[in-house]
């Protein structure tokens, strides 16, 4: 083995890997437990339970169950946003970006459903974090569409809340009317009403 090597690899070490691997195994759990039970009455030891964790398994990695709750939402809003931000590093067309994020938006969304579809409910009022952060990047990809003249200019401010509302409106409409309408369908569903309107 060359010592002097710059190329080393870091092991890290078992007992840290296997810490990760189970807070992982509780939010899983957790997330499971939160959409069956909601999140008023999800309890700590039936996630412990389905995460095959003693209780005190959880509380060695989360202070209390509101903790382990906002741990969730943190983890799903950056997997969210690192997507989201994966789609916008796309230098495609206007158009091929409006529906590589819509894609991305629904995609996520399902893959999460039962448990988002609780945070999107309780989305009344004061929008959620990871609400935010969709409507951040879409601010992102109006001015987008703006500057190549893709969109219309006369309602520039209002455009943003558009297509969140059209994303946001699908999303509810889905939570209603579950495999109504398949991811894609969503997306463009969303991109038509968005670009086109609803106009006959």
């Amino acid at each position: 083995m060359n010592t002097d090597s710059k190329h080393e690899v870091r092991v890290r070490p078992l007992r840290e890997r296997l810490r990760e691997e189970t807070a992982r195994a509780i939010l899983v759990a957790a997330e499971e437990v939160f959409a069956d039970k909601g999140l008023h009455d999800a309890r700590v030891e039936e996630i412990a339970a389905r995460a095959g964790v003693s209780v005190g398994t959880v509380y060695n990695h989360f202070e209390d169950r509101e903790a382990l709750l906002a741990d969730l939402v943190e983890s799903r809003r950056k997997e969210l946003a690192l997507r989201l931000d994966q789609a916008l590093a796309d230098h495609q067309p206007f158009e091929t970006q409006l529906r590589s994020f819509a894609l991305t938006v629904f995609e996520h969304f399902e893959s999460h459903r039962a448990f988002l579809s609780i945070l999107l409910q309780s989305d009344v009022g004061q929008p959620t974090d990871a609400m935010r952060e969709i409507r951040a990047r879409i601010d992102v990809l109006v001015r987008r569409g703006l500057s190549r003249k893709a969109l219309r200019s006369d309602f520039a401010p209002l455009l943003p809340s558009m297509f969140t509302g059209a994303l946001k409106a699908i999303l509810m409409h889905d939570l209603r009317n579950p495999g109504e309408l398949e991811v894609p369908e969503r997306a463009e569903a969303a991109i038509d009403f968005f670009l086109n309107g609803a106009g006959a």
